[in-house]
């Protein structure tokens, strides 16, 4: 097929750089916007088509060098070639987007996204591979194929020492998160809290301050036998129940799923405010207990805009406003958006 030209308008979730030909968006991954760039169509749909970059015309004043000699190989990062202030300027307009396409919000409060301080070995775990061959290392983009590195930029160490754990990947950001979501309890007013999927409490001794009484949940044992030890290092004087339920001075900790959290406590107790922090694919299946508990605020944080755009638009439905939502840069080199939603109750 013919090589084409066209010119890159956005960013889309996902990564890749959107032009439009003939009024039908392409989406060509390594793409800037304000690139003018040769492409050639690899996949053509019914109101879209993919492409793939061929030559650069005319570059993007926000197109910078990459970094990484396994930039563009390697699928780890994939917006190493744009500036950093343009990075966070696409990352706010992203999720604004998502809320106006698939949330239906015609103007959402997206606030600008707080920046990394650090842009470069910020990581504190990776996941690496191993294919048949014993080669070790990430994958390609788009693919299962190992590419091997020496050196890791965005990690904080080498990839071959790194450990895995359950932790926020960035721990420069992290703080910043926990102070966000602790400031909107306090926002909130809320005497007692409901947290779902809590982990191992890193979001919980943050608000804890903030409210009178905490209920955090999660379905993942260890997670909450770890936040269970640490109510006892901060508190030694409460002892750790053997069936992973764990008090400090406002915090009680349970090995619960959020679904079984959410509707046990729709039926049986009241709440002033929601936290949540789902997985990747949000939490779809708690709204309706969400909506019938009808805490005064929900707090959703959320890695991804998509799933966190669909839920809020179920949300509102059932008598929600969205107040603001704070994208915060996690994931800087990436198109990864980690995003604090605020949502009050019938308020407008």
């Amino acid at each position: 097929m013919k090589n084409r030209a066209i010119k890159i308008d956005k960013l889309v979730y996902g990564g890749k750089g959107a032009g439009f030909a003939n009024k039908m968006p392409v989406f060509i991954p390594m793409t800037v916007p304000g690139d003018e760039v040769e492409y050639k169509i690899t996949r053509q749909f019914k109101n879209y088509a993919e492409g793939s970059l061929i030559k650069i015309l005319k570059p993007s004043p926000n197109r910078i060098l990459p970094k990484c000699p396994y930039f563009g190989r390697c699928g780890g990062c994939q917006w190493q070639h744009i500036g950093y202030a343009a990075q966070i300027l696409w990352k706010q307009l992203i999720v604004e987007e998502q809320l106006r396409r698939i949330g239906k919000i015609f103007e959402p409060n997206v606030l600008p996204t707080i920046p990394s301080p650090n842009i470069w070995n910020y990581r504190n775990r990776v996941r690496l591979h191993k294919d048949k061959d014993g080669r070790v290392g990430f994958y390609a983009a788009g693919s299962h194929e190992i590419i091997e590195i020496d050196e890791c930029l965005i990690s904080l160490c080498h990839p071959r020492e790194n450990k895995e754990g359950f932790t926020q990947i960035n721990t420069f950001q992290n703080k910043n998160l926990q102070n966000l979501v602790a400031d909107l309890v306090k926002t909130s007013g809320a005497n007692t809290v409901l947290e779902l999927y809590c982990g191992n409490g890193n979001l919980t001794f943050a608000i804890a301050k903030n409210a009178r009484e905490i209920t955090a949940a999660d379905s993942d044992k260890r997670a909450i036998n770890n936040a269970c030890h640490s109510c006892e290092s901060r508190n030694p004087v409460h002892s750790m129940d053997p069936r992973f339920r764990g008090d400090d001075t406002n915090i009680t900790f349970i090995c619960q799923s959020a679904q079984a959290a959410a509707k046990h406590f729709a039926k049986n107790k009241n709440v002033d405010c929601v936290v949540l922090d789902p997985p990747r694919d949000g939490c779809k299946d708690i709204i309706e207990d969400l909506l019938r508990l009808k805490p005064a605020s929900i707090i959703y944080v959320s890695c991804n805009p998509s799933t966190l755009a669909r839920d809020i638009a179920m949300l509102i439905k059932g008598g929600y406003f969205l107040k603001q939502a704070q994208p915060i840069d996690m994931f800087p080199q990436t198109y990864h958006i980690e995003t604090i939603a605020f949502l009050n109750r019938g308020q407008v």
